[in-house]
């Protein structure tokens, strides 16, 4: 048990999370006046109790903290934790964690307000009312600065080998974290519920968001987690490092999601990390505006990876005569039926293999950067019929190519009135905010975003299911959480968070261990990436049993 209570407080001691509360509980002092009762417990020791409780998977109550200190830690132990010469039993250790633990949530909490009782809807605007001369907004970058601290302290437990191994990418997505409560948030017109800083989670059965409860599949009351997850940057290949949650965010659900998205980005950026792929699904760029989102991201050096709604298809935007069909600028000659190709695959009126191959044919007309993107992120982006590397051949351009003519897509409808794309014999430089919105890393719908996307895609559901065990951490269960409100409850999720990258740091430190060699460790790579080869789309997947339905007999 000391081990494990020396590891813990290592970890908080490298996170220097506890230092930093108490750095501003002085800071807040000066304000007032200082005195009050000698501290038992300090933050230290609190903090290092509800890490202990996470990774044994235990309910994150402060009685169960209360029974650790009085019953379960050896004399080594106690003097780790300051509790030395304190001898109390559990039920004398309650108050002195709990003020502890209030002292500290009260430091970093953007959102106080009582919550012992229903509160009525005027009640609630007056609490709302008050935070804001709090300073909640300045509590807020305290708390999520608490929450990513502890696990970036967690990233670098990671070898410094492997650690260099990650190329920076990440993928982003929410999932919901339910309140407390037997029923949720009971209905009523004249008092709220108790954890009012909540909201509902509502999804039909085609998992799309619907505000009338009737048409929900699935309802929860609680808030969005927004997590983004290290991940390989070659889905080919098995990765080196293990894929740890490298940042963490909490709010309403439905609400604050782009802003939340960036700040995690944004804190991964300013923690030293390198910066890579931002893959997130159309919850994200194809919802957010391109100053709030996008542009941020790739002013800090990301790609970005994502889908697109039906109604972002086609032509939506252009710079110097080209244009930009799904993220990617084109010469203004594509014939229509590739400028349309997903617009009619999704409508059904070509199948799967035909928008492949439109894809592909695609690419000949795809402008090429001549440079990388500068300072302020704009690239210089030559017609796909000039240089060496051209891949049309257009009367409008002569620039004595030594390919052969039948290597090269024939351009015959060339623009009556050329614009610069055109004309200029080199390049055209394109701002970073033209197409912002759309623009992305990978031609969309190529092999290669397929694959790259739906691997992000798949590893952060993964790190949701992994996090969601009922058997460990089972962020989906809040009866293991008891503590009343938002604050509270982002910081013990991320104790449990934090609690999963220590599983998976525990599995990639065996796996590393394992007795074997070099062919051996090869051949079972070699293995694992043949099953993963070889798994089927859900949708696809018939039991070996078959599924006991019968189609209807014709009539």
């Amino acid at each position: 048990m000391h081990s494990q209570v020396e590891f813990i407080g290592k970890l908080i001691d490298d996170s220097k999370v506890a230092e930093q509360i108490d750095a501003w509980q002085a800071e807040d002092r000066l304000k007032t006046a200082p005195g009050g009762r000698r501290r038992i417990a300090s933050t230290r020791t609190v903090l290092v109790l509800l890490l202990l409780l996470s990774t044994e998977y235990s309910s994150l109550f402060v009685k169960e903290m209360a029974t650790i200190a009085s019953d379960r830690l050896s004399g080594k132990s106690l003097r780790l934790l300051d509790l030395w010469g304190k001898k109390r039993t559990a039920r004398e250790w309650y108050f002195p964690l709990w003020r502890a633990l209030h002292r500290a949530l009260n430091t970093i909490d953007p959102k106080p307000g009582k919550r012992g009782k229903f509160a009525t809807h005027a009640e609630v605007d007056e609490i709302l009312a008050l935070r804001e001369v709090a300073g909640s907004q300045r509590k807020q970058l305290r708390l999520d600065w608490v929450c990513n601290a502890l696990l970036e302290a967690t990233l670098q437990l990671v070898p410094e080998a492997a650690r260099d191994e990650w190329k920076g990418d990440l993928c982003v997505d929410a999932t919901v974290v339910p309140a407390y409560g037997k029923r949720g948030a009971p209905k009523s017109k004249t008092h709220a519920a108790i954890e009012f800083d909540a909201g509902w989670y509502r999804r039909t059965s085609s998992h799309k968001e619907t505000a009338d409860s009737s048409k929900a599949a699935k309802s929860v009351f609680g808030w969005d987690l927004t997590i983004a997850v290290q991940t390989n940057h070659d889905p080919k290949t098995l990765p080196g490092y293990p894929l740890l949650i490298a940042g963490i965010g909490f709010n309403i659900p439905g609400t604050a999601l782009i802003h939340t998205a960036r700040h995690i980005f944004e804190s991964v950026a300013e923690r030293g990390h390198p910066a890579g792929r931002a893959t997130g699904d159309r919850g994200y760029y194809a919802l957010a505006k391109s100053e709030d989102l996008q542009m941020p991201l790739r002013m800090l050096g990301y790609t970005v990876v994502t889908d697109y709604r039906d109604d972002q298809l086609g032509v939506k935007d252009g710079y110097a005569g080209s244009m930009q069909v799904e993220g990617a600028l084109y010469c203004p000659s594509m014939p229509e039926g590739l400028v349309n190709a997903t617009i009619l695959y999704r409508a059904k009126e070509i199948d799967a293999t035909t928008w492949r191959k439109r894809i592909v044919e695609r690419r000949q007309y795809m402008l090429r950067p001549k440079e990388k993107p500068d300072a302020k992120g704009r690239v210089p982006m030559m017609c796909p019929a000039r240089g060496p590397g051209a891949t049309v051949n257009c009367p409008l351009v002569d620039n004595g190519c030594t390919k052969v003519d039948d290597a090269l897509t024939t351009i015959y409808n060339a623009p009556v009135k050329p614009d610069r794309i055109c004309t200029n014999a080199t390049s055209v430089t394109v701002p970073v905010e033209v197409g912002a919105k759309l623009a992305q890393h990978y031609q969309y719908g190529s092999n290669e975003w397929q694959e790259i996307y739906s691997h992000d895609r798949n590893t952060i559901e993964g790190a949701n299911g992994f996090l969601k065990d009922s058997s460990h951490e089972a962020i989906g269960d809040s009866s293991r959480r008891r503590i009343r409100g938002s604050t509270a409850q982002y910081l013990l999720v991320s104790f449990l968070v934090v609690a999963g990258n220590l599983r998976k740091l525990q599995k990639y430190r065996d796996e590393m261990l394992r007795p074997e060699s070099d062919e051996e460790r090869a051949d079972r790579q070699a293995r694992k990436l043949e099953i993963r080869r070889k798994r089927k789309n859900r949708k696809k997947r018939v039991a070996a049993w078959d599924d006991f339905q019968k189609p209807p007999a014709k009539t």
